[in-house]
């Protein structure tokens, strides 16, 4: 519409690795429809299989369909960056929050296209192990991960329960998960009686996979997060001292930082023009006309 398409810019340079990223794509019959995350998550399946069995369709907490969509993006510029080095040749990367809520739903979609059958939610529970889910203790939840055979008999002794590894209903993962009600029931009455650090020092000396549900306090006290340098610092030129999520991808030889805040409106507009050719005046010129601030 504007002339800044990609086949009108891939003229001038037939190089050029050009990025969409929209609701439903650049092609079919949805093509143009609006989009937010909302929609997206409701349209790729994934509000129908989260929440609680019986429960309405619930939203993930974060726009996921908004964040996977930018990550998708990110590696498909990154693989038409290779072919481009290597054929110099571009191309036009398309993705979709739609597409990025579809990628979400892999277990879900191998269920029904292997058996035609329609997943629902499960609460924090796995659909194919068991016990995978939070369980209420005394005080709170903790995550359980007994997610293999191994993991359940360590499970088992470890809270004292050892005569369910024979209990006939919980012999193997499929008939935990035939029986994953009764096997849920019989670990909720044992859970609730300790409180949740108890259970979480039992099971770590226990090798079995558990964890407490963090609020966000919680996660940034936590000191592996602080090891791992999740939280950083940083002085913003209005707000003062302020607080940031640190960089989630540790590189051994080009270690990554946060090392400023966002920029204010308009922070850095001489600076990108000037490094697109314009000149002071121009620049000016724009400023007075109202185009730039």
């Amino acid at each position: 519409r504007m002339g800044l398409g990609y086949e009108q810019l891939r003229e001038i340079n037939p190089a050029l690795v050009y990025c969409t990223i929209s609701g439903f794509g650049t092609t079919g019959p949805y093509a143009r429809r609006a989009g937010f995350d909302l929609v997206a998550q409701g349209m790729s399946g994934l509000m129908s299989i989260n929440g609680h069995p019986g429960g309405p369709p619930a939203k993930v907490g974060v726009p996921i369909t908004d964040l996977n969509a930018g990550i998708f993006a990110a590696y498909g510029i990154l693989t038409a960056y290779i072919h481009r080095l290597k054929t110099g040749e571009g191309q036009h990367v398309d993705t979709s929050l739609m597409e990025s809520g579809i990628a979400c739903t892999f277990w879900e979609s191998a269920m029904y296209f292997a058996t035609g059958n329609i997943p629902g939610p499960m609460g924090s529970a796995h659909r194919l192990t068991a016990p995978y889910q939070a369980f209420q203790t005394s005080d709170g939840y903790v995550n359980i991960g007994a997610a293999n055979q191994s993991n359940w008999e360590r499970l088992c002794r470890a809270i004292g329960r050892e005569k369910l590894v024979e209990d006939t209903r919980f012999l193997q993962p499929s008939d935990r998960m035939d029986n994953i009600d009764d096997l849920t029931a019989t670990l909720d009455e044992t859970f609730a009686s300790e409180n949740s650090q108890h259970w979480l020092d039992t099971l770590a000396e226990a090798g079995v996979p558990a964890g407490p549900i963090y609020n966000m306090a919680d996660v940034y006290a936590d000191p592996q997060v602080q090891a791992r340098e999740m939280m950083v610092e940083m002085d913003h030129p209005t707000a003062g001292r302020i607080k940031n999520i640190g960089v989630p991808v540790k590189l051994s030889e080009t270690p990554g930082s946060v090392r400023s805040p966002s920029p204010l409106l308009g922070q850095h507009t001489d600076d990108v023009l000037s490094d697109m050719g314009c000149l002071e005046d121009e620049i000016a010129a724009l400023r007075a006309a109202g185009v730039i601030q």
